[in-house]
């Protein structure tokens, strides 16, 4: 009969940094396979920047606002269930 250790944060952190190296990898593969040079337009800003790098630019500012919609949305719930729960 084989004893289980306890689960700590180290070992979980440990456990995180495989799927971490992982999608790092593919995130490198992906920025260099589309290093062809793009043109960019923002509102008021322009630049020459490699495909890759710009869609991911893009994903992440995505990602931004999601989180920060959630974010408000989170703080919104938050309000109204401590309103309810002092009455």
């Amino acid at each position: 009969m084989t004893r289980r250790l306890p689960s700590s944060w180290v070992g979980r952190t440990w456990t995180a940094l495989l799927p971490t190296a992982v999608v790092v990898v593919v995130v490198l593969v992906f920025v260099l396979e589309n290093s062809r040079h793009t043109r960019v337009n923002v509102l008021f800003w322009s630049a020459a920047l490699p495909l890759g790098v710009a869609l991911l630019g893009a994903a992440a500012l995505g990602g931004l606002a999601v989180f920060l919609l959630g974010s408000v949305r989170i703080v919104q719930l938050r309000r109204l269930a401590s309103r309810r729960s002092s009455r």
